[in-house]
């Protein structure tokens, strides 16, 4: 065998990994990570991250930056303004007003803050969005970092 064939086989083979690489995705690697950079915001009950989990999925979220207002005045980070947790403002009782939240599908808040490390206790989509339920005078938004592993 020649160079030029030897060269023309190494190509092939070259074409060919790349081939079987992109399509690796569409086969389920169970090594797999799912990851998306968002902007938040606070005027919206609840934004889609485009990621779907599966039950006990490994979940990564961090703010990156910004700062968004349950009202005019004031702004905080992905922690929320403390206040009280009781509020009848809040969507989930007991964490603080403000506070970035997460939700799988149509199943019950949780508490991300500005740094959450977690399993998926359910399968769906996931979505994040403020701990208020008084959107009209909102303003603002913090970009996350979302990872889902596999």
């Amino acid at each position: 065998m020649d160079n030029s064939q030897t060269r023309a086989i190494l190509v092939a083979l070259g074409l060919a990994a790349a081939s079987l690489a992109c399509l690796a995705p569409l086969f389920g690697d169970d090594d797999a990570e799912a990851t998306a950079r968002l902007r938040v915001y606070a005027d919206e009950a609840w934004t889609d991250t485009g990621l779907d989990v599966q039950v006990g999925d490994p979940l990564a979220i961090e703010q990156i930056s910004g700062e968004w207002s349950p009202w005019p005045g004031e702004s905080y980070d992905a922690l929320g303004s403390g206040g009280d947790p009781g509020c009848d403002c809040n969507v989930l009782l007991g964490a603080s007003h403000a506070a970035l939240l997460g939700r799988i599908g149509e199943g019950r808040p949780f508490l991300v803050g500005a740094d959450f490390e977690g399993a998926a206790g359910e399968a769906g989509r996931l979505y994040l969005g403020m701990n208020d339920t008084r959107l009209e005078d909102n303003s603002g938004s913090i970009r996350v970092r979302v990872a889902v592993g596999r």
